[in-house]
């Protein structure tokens, strides 16, 4: 029995034998697995947000006078489009600027009638200059007449208080020239008197004088007209920052936009800028849009900026050094893309 136990322990372990020579024979003849080569990531994703490609205006109040204007109105509102040089918005001290542009442009036609009245002074005599009087006279009657004829008129509410102020203001000049022409009736009398002629001295100061004069004309036109909210270029109203009957603050007025052309600005890490090149297909995604949009890498920064865009996972890291790439949208995306600016979007660029 023994021996029996014997030789079965013998067919056993001799089959292990064969066994395992057999396995060790299989591995020499079949070839080990190829390595696996993993391909290279061909495309860069990053955070963005749309803007107009070109660059967002934003409109201040003039900082003129000793106080900060109030806005006396505002004559567009958000989504409103615009033409370059269209008013915008007008300020509470704007009437004050008229007011002086109506000033100054008294004094030029004051200073032109003292010097017309110096050239005739200095080119006739003293019978002229005593015809120029009378006739200044004759005018003054007839504005104080009708300058009486207009208050009763405004009193009664038939015209408004600029035509009574113009009439006034009519009145006024020439009662300033029948005063100066009084003035050198008396001069010529005394030089006809005295025997001497007369000297171009007068015309040369008059002439000064209107000279200054129109300056000073030109500088309430260039305050008022500089006074005046335009829009620099035509665009869209994207934001209002201040009302009517508000003080606009450091942020401004409003902002415009050229909506027509919109860019993603892709907020591309340091380390990946290397795949990045212009032209390349760019593909711009957020649970806002219906559709992807679609563009081009037009430019890549030049300057390494600190990352604004933060992912919404927490664990993510917000420090990192970014460059922005602009990347136009096509004619169709632009559209669709055009009530979106400074949406927070994700953009694939590549391969």
């Amino acid at each position: 029995m023994v021996g029996r136990r014997t030789q079965l322990g013998l067919v056993a372990a001799g089959g292990a034998v064969l066994l395992a020579l057999g396995v060790g024979l299989l591995r020499r003849a079949t070839p080990p697995p190829p390595p696996v080569v993993e391909r290279p990531i061909r495309t860069v994703t990053a955070l963005g947000r749309l803007e107009p490609v070109s660059a967002l205006r934003t409109i201040a109040a003039p900082l003129s006078g000793a106080g900060q204007p109030t806005l006396q109105a505002l004559l567009v509102d958000r989504g409103d489009a615009v033409q370059a040089g269209q008013l915008l918005a007008l300020l509470d001290n704007q009437p004050q600027l008229e007011a002086a542009v109506a000033a100054a442009r008294a004094e030029v036609n004051l200073a032109r009638s003292r010097l017309a009245i110096a050239r005739a002074d200095a080119g006739s005599g003293e019978d002229g200059q005593r015809a120029k009087v009378r006739s200044l006279e004759a005018q003054q009657r007839t504005a104080a007449t009708e300058a009486a004829r207009y208050q009763s008129l405004f009193t009664s509410g038939a015209v408004s208080a600029e035509e009574r102020d113009n009439r006034r203001l009519s009145l006024d000049t020439i009662t300033a020239s029948l005063q100066e022409a009084r003035v050198l009736l008396a001069r010529q009398q005394a030089r006809s008197s005295a025997g001497t002629g007369g000297v171009d001295l007068d015309v040369e100061a008059s002439r000064r004088v209107l000279e200054q004069a129109q300056a000073n004309l030109q500088r309430a036109i260039a305050a008022r007209d500089d006074n005046l909210i335009r829009a620099p270029i035509a665009g869209t109203v994207l934001q209002v920052f201040a009302r009517a009957g508000e003080a606009p603050g450091a942020e401004g007025i409003l902002q415009l936009g050229q909506t027509g052309r919109m860019q993603a600005v892709a907020e591309v890490y340091e380390s990946d800028l290397p795949r990045v090149r212009r032209g390349q297909p760019v593909r711009i995604t957020s649970p806002a849009l219906t559709q992807p949009l679609q563009g081009r890498v037009g430019q890549i920064g030049a300057i390494v900026l600190r990352q604004n865009l933060i992912n919404t996972d927490p664990s993510a890291n917000t420090d990192n050094r970014v460059v922005e790439v602009r990347a136009p949208l096509s004619p169709e995306s632009s559209r669709r893309a055009a009530g979106f600016t400074n949406l927070q979007v994700r953009v694939v660029i590549g391969p």
